[in-house]
This record gives structure tokens, C-alpha cells and sequence, in this order.
């Protein structure tokens, strides 16, 4: 039983070394959060706080005590096909293994338990709230309640029949739903998710662009991922894909584009001045070969960034840390600057600026009194995190995803010492390993049938 369940619990977290992030970030030693209705009450220090007073106390003592991580775009679900087509090109991996694979196992049931095996990845690593753009969302909106974990729903549009609908305006029809749904739920926020522009057609990215206008609803959307994409964009429609976005009515402050890996410098003014708001996914985009995103222009252009795991059958993980890890050393040596990307700068992506790129940042991203209690405790008392001479530099080239002790969302604790309280990992390991067996046998006879080994 979860001991902090309570509205009016009152829950504190001692002696910790604070990390507030946000604009007016903040290093505090020896600090307390205190945590009632899901908010965060206070942040003072130790010496200012009267224990009695708490209902229940964490001691922190040798952790850091930070905003939940956000991960910014991802495919949850999709991690029942981790590892079983990987080595491949973007092209021929969607359309000669994910697709055929969605459509003949990704069902409503088995998108319910592979979110539910990604909810356990993703918040032993430590993420709060996540971006998803897939089928059957009311499942996966489902799972993220039941596992107390913040989530931005988006069921994926295509012009031709996915796993959930045989037509597109079936889907939209369905998000308009969902949003009525969810219009107050703590942990649900709703988003139109279109696939990419080279999936769908445009009338019908100008119809979500009307509908996102009228609902303020997000758009989330791949954009600029490969050269292919961008080849095709101008072949099409005689404009690069933020031109095209721009023609369909999309470029605008509820914009949320994955990816944009391959954007000229001369279209960054526009992104700025627009709102656009960008999911950086750059392990996805080495696994691929896709080629690497400009993070460092986009933070001079003050452009709003966040991180993104993509899906786990594309990464293969869904663990922030080695996100934003990747992220940093890479654009140091592509840029042949040491000093792109701050450490600073790599945890901010992970908790402030991914909470701006799924607009909620008036809700998390941040430790301020307020705020929801969405909170990570790091255990620092380990050799490979220590000496600490700078915490930012300690977490952002230093941390593993299982350095996250406890996970706090929305005031509830959902994992402490290690331990998820929320999902049956047991069983949930269980019934992926059955699903595992028939994706198996499927692709081998297929593969064979094919004459390919």
C-alpha cells in the first residue's frame, strides 16, 4: 500500500542536495521539499523545518533532490519489438518490419502491455511524464493512470489504415474524444498526432491545424528526421517540411516537431519567431543513421528544446540519461567545441525545457512552491558519482539510469529504494515474454517464406 496516497498527507523530504532547475535555477545544501495535495509546499533548510509537523519524512541525505525527467517524443507500445529489427535504414525498417508487425500484433491488448512494460523502464530511469504518439491511447492513457505516471496522448494519424481505425478522420474523431476525456485529469493531457508529412496528406494536416486551433490542442509531428524525407518533401510539394508545415497552418506555438534533423540554418528565425517547440531524439537518429540534430544552433536561436528516447524499437532504450549523454558528447565533437552543450544545459533539457516543449510548464519541470510534487531522489554515495565538485557535471556525465532512487509524481511516491510500487513487474515480465514467442515465430516463418535468413 502506498503510504503517501492521501490528499492531506503531508510528506517530507529532508537534508537533500536540491537541484530546483527551472529559469532561476538554484543549487540548495541541506534542503528540505515538504509535499501535500500533490504540491509542492516548500523548499527551505533543514535547520528551518520541524519534523513533527510531517506525516512522513524521506531522509536525502547523500541524494540529489530534482525535477522528474520528460521525455519529449516516444512510441511506448513499441516496446514489445525491442530488438527484433535493428541495423536497418529508416525506410526499410518501417515498411518491411514495423509496419507489417503492427498490423498483426499490435492490438489493444498487447498496446496496453507494452506501455506498461515501457512505464517500467521508464520510471525506474527516472521519467515523470512522457510524449506518446501511437494507437489505441485511451490504453496507454489508461496504463499511465494506473501507474500514477503524467503523459501527453496522442493517437497516431496516417492516411491508410493503422492498427486502431481504417481511416484517418475515425482517429481524429477519437482525439477529439479523448480530449473531452481528459480536459481535467491530473496526469492526462491530449495531443493530435499526426505521423510525418510523408504520411500524411495535406488536407488533412490543415484540417488538424483548424481543429488544433479551435480545441488548443498541440500538434505533435515527425519532422526533418532524413534526407530521404526531406528529398521527398520538395519532390511533393516543392517546399522543405517546414515550409510545408507552414503552407498547412501547423508552424505555431502548439507545434511539437520530432526529430528536425535536418533544417538550414536560414529556416531558425522562423522556428523562433513561430513557437515552434522541438523533441530531440539523437540516439534514435545514430541508431538509424538519420544524422544528428543541431542542438547547439537551436539553443542559440533560443528555440524551445527538449529530449526524446523515440520509440524502444528504434533506440532501444527509454532512459533519459543516456539520452541527454549522447546528446552533449556528440554535438561537442561534431561542433569541435568543448564547450557546446553545458552540463547545465543537458540536465535543463531534461526537466525545464522538456516540460515547455509539452507545455506544461506551469505544472512541473521545476522545484518551485506551487508546482506539482513531481520529484526525483538520486543516490550520489557511489563510486563512479563521486568526487562531486560540480553536481551538474556529476548527473549530466557521470549518472546511470539506476542511480534513481525514488520517483514522486504528483505528490505520490511510485517508486522507492528501486522498488515500483504502482505496476505488477512480475506478472507485466510475464506476459511479455508470451507476446515475445508469437512476434518471434511470426518473422521467422515470414522471413523465411521470403527466402531471407
Amino acid at each position: 500500500m502506498n503510504t503517501n496516497s492521501r490528499k492531506d498527507h503531508k510528506l517530507l523530504i529532508k537534508n537533500g542536495l536540491v537541484l530546483t532547475m527551472g529559469d532561476d535555477a538554484r543549487v540548495l545544501f541541506n534542503h528540505c521539499v515538504g509535499i501535500e495535495g500533490g504540491k509542492i509546499t516548500l523548499v527551505k533548510p533543514t535547520s528551518e523545518i520541524v519534523l513533527e509537523d510531517w506525516d512522513e519524512v524521506y531522509d536525502a541525505q547523500d541524494m540529489a533532490v530534482m525535477p522528474g525527467f520528460i521525455n519529449c517524443h516516444t512510441h511506448a507500445a513499441m516496446a514489445l519489438m525491442r530488438g527484433f529489427a535493428d541495423d536497418l535504414p529508416l525506410k526499410e525498417w518501417l515498411e518491411n518490419y514495423i509496419w507489417p508487425s503492427e498490423a498483426a500484433f499490435m492490438t489493444r491488448e498487447n498496446i496496453a502491455l507494452g506501455t506498461q512494460l515501457a512505464l517500467l523502464e521508464m520510471i525506474s530511469a527516472g521519467t515523470v511524464m512522457f510524449a506518446d504518439m501511437y494507437f489505441f491511447e485511451d490504453e496507454v492513457a489508461k496504463a499511465c493512470q494506473e501507474a500514477g505516471v503524467r503523459v501527453l496522448v496522442g493517437e497516431g494519424l496516417l492516411d491508410f489504415k493503422t492498427p486502431h481505425f481504417h481511416k484517418p478522420e475515425e482517429g481524429i474523431a477519437f482525439t477529439l474524444e479523448l480530449a473531452s476525456e481528459f480536459a481535467h485529469d491530473p496526469l492526462v493531457k491530449v495531443a493530435f498526432a499526426p505521423h510525418a508529412l510523408y504520411t500524411v496528406s495535406p488536407p488533412l494536416l490543415k484540417k488538424i491545424a483548424e481543429l488544433s486551433n479551435h480545441h488548443n490542442l498541440p500538434v505533435h509531428i515527425h519532422a526533418a528526421e532524413t534526407h530521404h524525407e526531406v528529398e521527398e518533401c520538395h519532390r511533393n510539394f516543392g517546399a522543405h517540411p517546414i515550409q510545408h508545415l507552414a503552407h498547412m497552418g501547423l508552424l505555431n506555438e502548439r507545434l511539437i516537431t520530432a526529430h528536425m534533423v535536418h533544417v538550414p540554418p536560414a529556416f531558425y528565425p522562423l522556428l523562433r519567431e513561430a513557437g515552434v517547440r522541438i523533441a530531440l531524439n539523437p540516439s534514435a537518429n545514430l541508431k538509424l543513421a538519420s544524422g544528428f540534430p543541431p542542438s547547439e544552433d537551436y539553443l542559440k536561436e533560443k528555440i524551445t528544446l527538449g529530449l526524446g528516447t523515440d520509440g524502444p524499437a528504434s533506440n532501444n532504450n527509454l532512459a533519459l540519461p543516456l539520452e541527454w549523454r549522447i546528446n552533449t558528447l556528440v554535438t561537442k565533437m561534431l561542433t569541435q567545441k568543448p564547450e557546446a552543450l553545458s552540463a547545465f544545459e543537458a540536465l535543463y533539457m531534461a526537466t525545464t525545457g522538456g516540460s515547455k516543449v509539452l507545455g506544461v510548464n506551469h505544472i512541473t519541470g521545476s522545484l518551485e512552491v506551487g508546482k506539482a510534487a513531481d520529484i526525483l531522489l538520486i543516490s550520489l554515495a557511489k563510486p563512479h558519482l563521486q568526487p562531486i565538485y560540480n553536481i551538474y557535471s556529476t548527473l549530466a556525465y557521470s549518472m546511470h539510469p539506476t542511480d534513481v532512487d525514488t520517483v514522486i509524481i504528483n505528490g505520490k511516491t511510485v517508486m522507492r529504494h528501486r522498488q515500483i510500487l504502482t505496476l505488477d513487474t512480475e506478472k507485466i515480465l510475464w506476459q511479455v515474454r508470451e507476446v515475445e514467442k508469437n512476434i518471434a515465430h511470426y518473422f521467422h516463418l515470414n522471413h523465411h517464406k521470403n527466402g531471407k535468413k
